[in-house]
C-alpha cells in the first residue's frame, strides 16, 4: 500500500533508520556502491541434474567436481571444464531412503585426507525400521572410493558414523556437511519441522535438535564410530556442563548450507526463518543465535528461557519476506527460503573479494555482504532478477574458488544447471 502525504515525514523517517540499521548490520536492503554488479551464466552448459543440492571435491589432484542428487539418492562426477558432456554417475545409495520435500541426500564431504585413505561422508534421510517401526533419521554414513576406478565408489563400504533421535517431522533437517580448517566434521541438524517450535530444541543443549554438531571422524572413542574434539564446549569449559558432548553451537532453526572462508577459517551460516525473516550468521564455537527466542533481529516466542551458558548473538544479516509497512516500508530486498552462500575468493571477480555471497531459492535474488568485527560494514544486492531467477538449492565452490550455483529447474528438477556468477557488462 502506497502512504498518502500526510505520512511522508514518517516514511522518510523509516527510511533514515532503515541505512543506519543497514550499515549497523541488521539490514540487506539495496546494493551498497563498494559491491560489483553481476549477473549469472551456465558454467557446464551440457550438464544437467535432478534436484541439485551439494557440490563437492577432494583434495586428490584431480578435476573432478561432485554433485549430490536429492532425490536420486545419487552423487554424479564430471571434470571441472566448460564444455564437458562427461557426467558419470559416483554413488547410488540403496533404499530404503526418505524423499519429501526437504529429505534424501542431502550433503557431501571428502575427507581431507581423501587421496591417502579414499573415504567420503555423506548425510540423508534414513528410512529404518527397528521394532516393526518405522523410523525416521537422519545419518551421516562413510564410504570408500572404489580401489579399482577413480570415478566409482565401492556402495558396499558404508559405515554409519553418526544418526539422529528420531524425528517426527519430515523437514528442517539441515543436511549440509562439510570438514573443518581443523580437520573435524561439522553437522547441522534442523529444529525439526512443523510451525512454531513444538519441540523447543533450540535452547536445549542437551539434544543436537537446532545445533551444529562437531565430531573427530578420525578418533572413535567411547564406542561411539567418532570421537569429540577437546575444545567442544561441554569439554573446555563446565559452564556448557549440561550441553551433548557434539554440540558446537545452538538456537538455529535450519542451516541450509554453511561454509568456511578459505581464507581465514571464519564459519558462515545461512539460517532459514518461519513467515517473516531469513538471517545470515558466523558461527563461533558455543554461540547460541536466538530460535526461537528471536527470528534474526525480531522477537518470536521471547517467554522461552535462554539457555544461561551462551548469550544469545545477533546475525550477520537479515532480509524479509515481504514488507512491513511498520518497519520498513522501502525494502525490496524479498525472499522466502535462504541458500547460505561462499565468501568469495576467486581470481575473475576481484572486487567481490572477501564478500559473503548468499541468496534466496524462491526468489532468486543474489546478495553479498562484508563484515567486520562481526558486523556487515556493506550489504546489498549483487544480480537484476528481473534478467535471472535461479532457484537457488545450494553454492559451490570449484578448485579454482570460481563460485557456483546449483539451480533447480523443469519439472521436479529434473532439468538442473549449474551457475555462475559473471560482470553484469559481459
Amino acid at each position: 500500500m502506497l502512504l498518502n502525504d500526510t505520512r511522508r515525514p514518517r516514511r522518510a523517517l523509516l527510511a533514515c533508520l532503515a541505512a543506519a540499521l543497514l550499515l549497523s548490520g541488521l539490514g540487506s536492503s539495496t546494493r551498497a556502491d563498494g559491491l560489483p554488479k553481476l549477473k549469472t551464466e551456465l558454467a557446464y552448459p551440457n550438464l544437467r541434474f535432478e534436484r541439485p543440492v551439494a557440490l563437492a571435491y577432494p583434495n586428490d589432484g584431480s578435476n573432478l567436481l561432485f554433485v549430490a542428487e536429492q532425490h536420486q539418492a545419487v552423487v554424479q562426477s564430471f571434470p571441472d571444464e566448460k564444455d564437458t558432456t562427461d557426467k558419470q554417475e559416483f554413488l547410488k545409495l540403496p533404499d530404503p531412503i526418505n524423499r519429501d520435500n526437504e529429505e534424501g541426500l542431502l550433503g557431501l564431504a571428502f575427507h581431507p585426507k581423501y587421496a591417502q585413505n579414499g573415504e567420503f561422508f555423506v548425510y540423508y534421510s534414513a528410512h529404518d525400521t527397528v521394532d516393526g517401526k518405522h523410523k525416521r533419521r537422519s545419518v551421516v554414513s562413510r564410504f570408500n572410493v572404489s580401489k579399482d576406478n577413480p570415478r566409482k565408489a565401492d556402495p558396499a563400504s558404508e559405515k554409519r558414523i553418526w544418526v539422529s533421535a528420531e524425528d517426527p517431522f519430515p523437514n528442517h533437517n539441515g543436511g549440509c556437511i562439510a570438514f573443518g580448517p581443523d580437520g573435524y566434521l561439522y553437522i547441522p541438524l534442523g529444529a525439526s519441522g512443523a510451525p512454531d517450535d513444538p519441540l523447543k530444541p533450540g535452547h536445549n543443549p542437551k539434544d543436537w535438535f537446532g545445533s551444529i554438531l562437531r565430531v573427530d571422524v578420525d578418533h572413535p572413542s567411547d564406542g561411539k564410530a567418532y570421537g569429540i574434539p577437546g575444545d567442544n564446549p561441554k569439554i573446555r569449559d563446565s559452564k556448557f556442563a549440561d550441553w551433548a558432548p557434539e554440540v558446537y553451537c545452538i538456537g538455529l532453526r535450519n542451516v541450509w548450507k554453511f561454509t568456511f572462508d578459505r581464507a581465514n577459517g571464519t564459519l558462515w551460516a545461512g539460517d532459514v526463518g518461519q513467515n517473516k525473516w531469513e538471517m545470515v550468521h558466523i558461527i563461533e564455537n558455543g554461540g547460541n543465535y536466538g530460535w526461537s527466542i528471536n527470528e534474526a533481529f525480531h522477537p518470536f516466542k521471547p517467554r522461552e528461557k535462554a539457555n544461561p551458558a551462551s548469550p544469545i548473538s545477533k546475525p550477520i544479516v537479515e532480509y524479509p519476506h515481504g514488507v512491513d509497512k511498520n518497519y520498513n516500508p522501502d525494502r525490496t530486498d524479498l525472499g522466502q527460503s535462504i541458500t547460505g552462500g561462499y565468501v568469495y575468493r576467486g581470481k575473475d571477480l576481484p572486487s567481490l573479494d572477501g564478500v559473503y555471497v548468499y541468496g534466496d531459492f524462491q526468489s532468486g535474488r543474489i546478495w553479498g555482504v562484508k563484515a567486520k568485527d562481526g558486523k556487515a560494514v556493506e550489504s546489498g544486492e549483487l544480480t537484476d532478477v528481473s534478467k535471472s531467477k535461479p532457484a537457488i538449492a545450494a553454492f559451490g565452490e570449484s578448485r579454482s574458488a570460481d563460485l557456483l550455483i546449483l539451480s533447480f529447474e523443469g519439472k521436479d528438477g529434473k532439468d538442473s544447471k549449474i551457475y555462475h556468477l559473471v560482470p553484469a557488462g559481459n
